[in-house]
């Protein structure tokens, strides 16, 4: 850590990706697999040098436990500490250590600057809320470019001494972990894995015949939020007390919240504050509220800060008097836990993948005939939202709407941020100054993801559902029903259990 400063990659950046990422980074020296492995970045990083100012060598390392740079094999330097305590140039503890990309990763990409102190005092965090020791073996399929991988799981356990196993180079992305998720527990005696939602639901039903799962003692989750009925499908699979949350955010190094584990989780709480974070709400009025009354944008300071972005044109509204601001809608119980109602900012979390709306809206307002577009997060049940565009046509036009998908796909580089439905409105809900009003739209999604799930799951349910957001809670979904048998009205539950919002049923009169 005290002779360069490294910027992980996510392996599914496109290459336009890779471009900005480095040429924003001013990467010298570019670091990947051997060719044909998974993920294909040997392949992608071909002729990079050509395009990348910066960029002065790309060097392939071996996966297969050689030790070797670029084919030229190294012998182990049995002095190593030594080696390192000798070096002339010593690293300050504030001093940037780390690069993480956030938030869109082309055109103008967010790039957090993480220090060796921030670093330290969110593994610390993480290994106190998790309780890591020498006996724990611990299963990352988080990718390691992302610091919920890197620093809340991986460096955490190993400051707790404890083994890290770590499933092959695409972790959970890989099909055959996942199928083989039990397997593995028992195999190696596995006691704590950290999943995503989408993962932790194909392995609640992946098969467990045989299996034992009496090695694993802790189940968390993070990224985005867990619907209770996949959590109710884990805990049923595993027999353990509860699979606990995790909230952070780059810019924070890792965790600001976790469900400790010797604590239950509150109902649709993240979990306490980690050790060294302080946390508040602003309220409208700009003041710091640290009682269990106000809702507003959650706020958060301590070691584990970012030291800003490379950019510091991004750094404008990011903190307040010295508090790190999520953008996050939250408040906090009288226990001290934290519950998150919404986000004050637009951003899409797709399965843990952040997606900038600009990006969707850029794109499809150079469709023609488009007069205005809004991208808003649409629930789901496997990936917690999904991009969900909403476009109104110019006077006199018509938009075709499988025409403007193709439109898009050519013109939107990271494919998790291409809209997985697009809704055609006469009118854009604006507000009183004429801004678009994106939480009118976000009730929209919900109705729409409602209704085509009920639809799906029992076609002739005779159901109304209404969205609206409440102040307390977040996205509200009521569903009137009238003349369902048990049985019908027991599948209809189901299905609202699925999705990361809130559910209630309402009198139809």
């Amino acid at each position: 850590m005290g002779c360069a400063v490294a910027h992980p990659l996510n392996l599914l950046f496109s290459r336009d990706a890779l471009v900005s990422q480095l040429t924003a980074a001013r990467t010298k020296i570019l670091v990947v697999p051997p060719k044909g492995e998974p993920g294909g970045l040997y392949e992608k990083a071909e002729g990079l040098i050509d395009e990348v100012p910066s960029l002065q060598r790309i060097v392939s390392v071996p996966l297969d436990g050689s030790i070797s740079f670029d084919g030229v094999e190294i012998e182990p330097d049995l002095n190593w500490s030594g080696t390192l305590r000798a070096l002339k140039k010593e690293k300050a503890p504030d001093q940037v250590t780390a690069l993480f990309p956030t938030g869109g990763t082309t055109g103008h990409p967010k790039i957090a600057c993480l220090t060796d102190r921030s670093m330290a005092a969110s593994a610390i965090g993480s290994l106190l809320a998790v309780d890591y020791g020498p006996e724990d073996r611990v299963f990352v399929a988080l990718p390691l470019f992302h610091v919920g991988g890197a620093f809340v799981l991986t460096l955490a356990s190993l400051a707790g001494g404890a083994a890290v196993y770590i499933p092959t180079i695409l972790g959970a992305r890989d099909p055959a972990v996942v199928k083989n998720f039990w397997g593995i527990v028992d195999h190696f005696r596995i006691t704590v894995a950290s999943l995503v939602p989408t993962t932790l639901a194909a392995i609640a039903v992946s098969p467990r015949d045989g299996p034992s799962t009496a090695s694993l003692r802790f189940v968390g989750t993070g990224a985005a939020p867990c619907p209770p009925e996949t959590a109710r499908q884990v805990l049923a699979a595993w027999g353990g007390d509860a699979v606990r949350q995790v909230y952070g955010m780059t810019e924070f190094s890792g965790a600001i919240a976790q469900v400790p584990h010797n604590k239950l989780p509150a109902d649709g709480s993240v979990g306490l504050p980690v050790a060294l974070a302080e946390v508040a709400i602003l309220t409208n009025e700009a003041a710091l509220d640290r009682s269990a009354r106000e809702i507003g944008e959650l706020v958060v300071r301590g070691p584990q800060v970012f030291s800003g972005y490379l950019d510091v044109g991004h750094n404008d509204g990011t903190f307040h008097e010295g508090w790190l601001r999520t953008g996050d809608l939250c408040k906090i119980d009288d226990a001290g836990q934290i519950h998150i109602l919404g986000r004050i900012k637009d951003l899409i979390i797709r399965g843990g993948h952040n997606i900038d709306p600009l990006m969707i809206e850029d794109a499809a307002m150079e469709y023609p005939g488009i007069s205005t577009a809004a991208a808003v997060g649409r629930p789901d049940s496997y990936a917690g939202e999904v991009p969900m565009l909403f476009v109104t046509p110019a006077e006199g036009r018509l938009i075709d709407v499988d025409d403007l998908r193709a439109f898009l796909e050519k013109r939107i580089s990271e494919r998790p941020a291409l809209p997985k439905s697009i809704e055609v409105l006469e009118q854009m809900p604006l507000t009183l100054v004429g801004k678009i009003f994106k939480p009118r739209l976000r009730e929209l999604a919900a109705e729409v993801e409602v209704n085509s799930l009920v639809r799906q799951a029992v076609p002739d349910a005779n159901i109304a559902v209404k969205a609206l957001i409440d102040p307390a809670r977040g996205v509200v979904v009521q569903v009137a029903s009238t003349k369902l048998d048990q049985a019908v009205r027991n599948a209809v539950l189901k299905v609202l259990a699925s999705l990361p919002l809130h559910c209630e049923e309402v009198d139809p009169n």
